[in-house]
């Protein structure tokens, strides 16, 4: 049998697994002298090793049993948790994860000697089942999945029969789908129940097995039956597919929109009936197709923990790392995207903010310092924060330093947020004496502003000596679909995204005055740097509107007023690939297709603020 198109779920779900692993051994790093993290522990390295046996990757296989055997005999007391163990088994998850991919990949390979031989003289020399050497003594109720090969035959008999293999272990419920369905031809081979019994796990799975013909099996605590009503039933979907179903939908708002404005052309009632239905029909699927790529920040949250542990233990500090916000939720493709300027963010912090213990104390600080990152929705955009408690930027020193490297005038007094974002920003600035194996380069921050502008979305500091760092990433919530309002410049149009525009107000002379040697508006007591569009994109044709509308663009506290020569109204526009050639100023951030067949640039708001 070629088990190859199994390969992207053992992936998955081992890589599931693994994290579970990290964050297991975080909290028993945090209290060592807790027992409940080894069970959570030994299940998933269970699972894994389960997995990989049935997949056929010996090597993968092999190193999970090790693994078993030294959680085993941490779990019966033969061995204590102290810090080189602890160590021990970070180093082996993290070996363990290396294995799934290269196995996934087609390249299972036996694990490191070195660590395997270190895993078996920890465990004591053992080297027997680890699963069946501790039977539980107490009855408990196991979940347990099993899913035949496709090819099997007489997959109803196989099923039955293992429910009878397992009924002198203890009562079997909650069979699903029931026993009837096993007579019935479409019986696909799955089914799924509750098991009360003293058996080991590997006991469940090795009478399971003995069947023949079994390609999956899972035996794991139960889950409350509210909780499952509530999260109601799942599939997993390749994400290529949601991409491809994601770009036809855009293919359909642009053809939805130009049969509105043919319908408008036309004063066809029939036919305005019909693009009003397509319409609404077009809109609630875009709204399902992007709450099915929705996914929570806690996705990409949940790889930082383990960082900064290495980190901390890497520098000589302590650092606690927190995260708020998990359950905020962002197209996959962002999601994606956000990850590795979110890694450089972390690594700075914990390198150039946190101080060390030491100097922390002599402070009047705790001598543990604190890494959080949070997630909070704002309109529609996500705002992510990574917040330091360490020494803050030295704003005279960067300034010095930028003057030495002619990146700041020397009529330049004082880094406001913005300038100081700049020039941490500049290839190959760095505020590191040395170059170390954490950060140094001068690559950081500059990576991290190239791909959040990237996305369509702004990098912002905010920085006080002796007290800390924040660094906000605001991206869109969604990259392929956005609501646009179309602005005018002479016979051209431009598409501004309406989640940065705050109002749209007209522009009086009589409110213009300066700020910082630029031309504000005074805009509800507040004075507005202005940008005239007209003068932005240059050889504009036309002559200049009398009445000029004014959009306000906001992101976040700041606000830019930009004038243009007229509204065209709001549309759904699909955010085309964009290419942008040699020479394309910065404002731009794509192209899109109007309802018209006209072709129109989009405005990056970020960079006219």
């Amino acid at each position: 049998m070629d088990l190859a198109k199994y390969a992207a779920l053992f992936l998955n779900e081992s890589r599931e697994h693994l994290s579970v692993c990290n964050q297991l051994l975080l909290e028993w790093e945090r209290a060592p002298d807790s027992r409940s993290p080894v069970g959570g522990l030994f299940r998933a390295v269970h699972t894994i090793k389960g997995m990989a046996a049935t997949m056929g990757y010996a090597g993968v296989a092999d190193l999970a049993h090790r693994l078993e055997n030294l959680l085993d005999a941490l779990r019966a007391g033969r061995v204590t948790a102290d810090p080189v163990v602890l160590q021990l088994l970070f180093r082996s998850v993290d070996a363990l994860g290396s294995g799934v991919d290269a196995a996934a990949r087609g390249a299972d390979a036996a694990a490191d000697p070195d660590l395997t031989a270190e895993l078996d003289r920890s465990a004591g020399g053992q080297v027997t089942r680890a699963a069946t050497s501790a039977p539980a003594d107490t009855t408990r109720v196991r979940a347990v999945e099993v899913a035949l090969r496709r090819e099997a035959v007489m997959r109803g008999a196989r099923a039955s029969l293992i429910l009878a293999r397992l009924e002198p272990l203890g009562a079997v419920s909650a069979l699903r789908p029931p026993a009837t369905a096993f007579e019935r031809d479409e019986f696909d081979g799955r089914f799924a129940f509750r098991l009360a019994t003293t058996a080991t796990d590997a006991d469940i799975e090795r009478i399971i097995r003995r069947t023949g013909e079994v390609a999956l099996v899972s035996v794991g605590d139960p889950v409350d039956a509210a909780e499952v009503a509530e999260r109601g039933r799942q599939i997993r979907v390749d994400l290529a597919r949601l991409d491809t179903l994601m770009k036809q939908v855009g293919e359909l708002v642009v053809a939805k929109n130009r049969l509105a404005a043919l319908a408008v052309a036309s004063a066809d009632p029939e036919l305005a009936e019909v693009s009003d239905r397509v319409t609404r029909l077009v809109a609630g699927m875009q709204s399902e197709v992007l709450a099915a790529r929705m996914t929570p920040v806690g996705e990409v949250f949940e790889r930082f923990p383990r960082l900064v542990r290495d980190l901390a233990r890497d520098l000589g500090k302590r650092i606690r790392f927190d995260a708020e916000g998990e359950e905020i939720e962002l197209d996959r493709s962002v999601l994606d995207e956000i990850g590795e300027p979110l890694l450089h963010l972390i690594r700075n912090a914990a390198d150039h903010g946190i101080e060390g213990p030491e100097v922390r104390a002599s402070e009047g600080k705790p001598e543990e310092g604190r890494i959080l990152i949070s997630a909070a929705r704002e309109r529609n955009s996500v705002a992510v924060r990574v917040t330091d408690d360490g020494r803050g930027i030295d704003r005279a020193a960067i300034l010095a330093k930028a003057r030495r490297e002619g990146l700041a005038d020397a009529s330049t007094e004082s880094l406001s947020d913005d300038l100081l974002l700049r020039v941490l920003a500049r290839p190959g600035f760095s505020t590191a004496s040395a170059v170390s194996g954490v950060s140094g380069r001068g690559v950081g921050v500059d990576v991290a502003m190239t791909r959040v502008r990237a996305l369509g979305g702004t990098l912002e500091v905010r920085s006080e000596l002796g007290r800390g760092t924040t660094f906000t990433v605001r991206v869109p919530l969604t990259l392929a679909i956005v609501r646009a309002l179309l602005a005018r410049a002479g016979d051209e149009r431009y598409a501004v995204p309406l989640a940065y525009v705050a109002e749209t107000v007209e522009f009086d002379p009589r409110a213009v005055t300066s700020l910082r040697e630029r031309e504000a508006l005074l805009v509800r007591d507040r004075v507005v740097p202005t940008v005239h569009l007209r003068q932005l994109v240059r050889g504009a044709g036309g002559a200049p509107a009398a009445r000029a509308p004014t959009v306000i663009l906001e992101l976040g506290d700041r606000r830019t007023a930009l004038v243009v020569d007229a509204l065209a109204g709001q549309q759904d526009i699909v955010v085309e690939p964009f290419d942008a050639p040699t020479g394309m100023p910065p404002f731009v951030g794509g192209a899109t297709i109007l309802a018209d067949g006209a072709p129109a640039l989009i405005l990056d708001a970020a960079a006219l603020l």
